[in-house]
């Protein structure tokens, strides 16, 4: 069943269309959106919520089935997932959407399977999720090359000592990620001096976190958090230590971290699946069409919850006869993005790269290869 804090978002336009004209009514499609919808993390969640109805809007302006959302909030907690995924299967969702980070990913995919319900998710990119066969999803990179290419771009400039904060909730993700980072480090001559873990949940100390994170004078700090945490924390250190360069993953990268981080984010290097100034012609309409709805600059959530729904709907139109929704994504092939086309390896994982940023007046700037 449906959690009692989000309704549906029903559409009536096939029942509309049938009585108008006296024909069969045009067939719906149900579409799932699961993600933490509340608490302090919850930006994430509420951007690919947003990236997904315009999905669903855009779709429904097209010739063709009516598509209905359908929304559930985790509430971020890794004991209702199983609940969820029944609830999505059994209201027959074609396809869902999401979850939105990956310690939740992980306790949902075994119910999916179970339930062959196929989830395609936005932003969940742990390491534990690839070369899976299953019927879990994603559209954007693993996370272990950006992890690398944050190393490599730290020894680059000669940052040689690290410290790193990891966000431990999202445990899958964040230790992963710190492990990929920590082992590509100190293979090119690198010393992590200080990891620091915490629950954004439990209210921490970001002074006192900054004061660890700083306490073996690193070169460099990598935040492996969401924007909010990242933001304040940025600024605890800059209070501290001016110069230290900041580092980010991905997880961080949205118009959150802009509109709170000030001073605190400046000249730090965050990394990107999207470049959220991008002028290719798809995404500058998707961007416009998303402010003029919501009031608010897309996210790479919101832009990935787009192409993900449209990758679920464009393989409901895909597959052929008997083939099942899962069958027709593993199959090999190009799907159409805001950016850049999609491609998928047999196991359902993006086969896309991470870019680096780094942040300048307040934007981010993409940085060359």
């Amino acid at each position: 069943m449906l959690l009692p804090r989000f309704k549906p978002i029903r559409t009536l336009a096939a029942i509309g269309l049938g009585a108008l004209c006296g024909c069969q009514p045009v067939p719906v499609v149900k579409v799932g959106f699961v993600g933490g919808l509340s608490g302090r993390v919850s930006e994430l969640a509420v951007d690919g919520r947003n990236g997904t109805q315009l999905a669903i809007e855009t779709l429904n302006a097209q010739s063709g089935p009516r598509y209905e959302l359908r929304v559930h909030d985790d509430a971020a907690e890794a004991g209702t997932p199983v609940a969820i995924v029944d609830a999505m299967a059994d209201e027959g969702d074609a396809f869902a959407i999401g979850p939105m980070t990956s310690v939740l990913a992980k306790a949902m995919v075994p119910e999916a399977d179970k339930r062959q319900l196929v989830l395609i998710s936005p932003t969940a990119n742990s390491d534990d999720l690839s070369g899976m066969d299953d019927w879990f999803f994603r559209v954007i990179p693993p996370a272990g090359p950006g992890a690398m290419q944050i190393a490599d771009a730290a020894v680059g400039r000669g940052l040689l000592t690290a410290s790193v904060m990891a966000e431990w909730h999202n445990r899958s993700y964040s230790e992963r990620f710190t492990e990929t980072f920590a082992r590509r480090f100190r293979a090119q001559g690198g010393t992590v001096a200080n990891v620091v873990r915490f629950e954004s949940e439990r209210h921490p100390d970001y002074a006192k976190i900054a004061g660890e994170l700083l306490s073996a004078h690193p070169r460099i700090v990598l935040l492996v958090c969401g924007a909010v945490d990242a933001s304040i924390i940025a600024q605890q250190l800059r209070r501290l230590d001016p110069d230290v360069q900041i580092a980010m993953a991905s997880w961080a990268a949205n118009v959150q971290l802009l509109q709170m981080g000030g001073r605190g984010i400046e000249g730090a290097l965050v990394l990107q699946a999207l470049d959220l100034d991008s002028p290719e012609p798809a995404y500058a309409a998707f961007r416009k069409r998303y402010v003029e709805r919501f009031g608010n600059a897309p996210s790479q959530a919101a832009v990935f919850s787009y192409d993900a729904t449209m990758l679920g709907a464009e393989g409901l139109r895909r597959r052929s006869a008997g083939q099942s929704l899962r069958d027709a994504l593993r199959a090999p092939a190009t799907w159409p993005g805001l950016q850049q086309p999609i491609v998928l390896d047999h196991f359902g994982d993006s086969v896309s790269r991470f870019h680096l940023s780094e942040v300048r007046q307040g934007r981010f700037v993409m940085l060359g290869s």
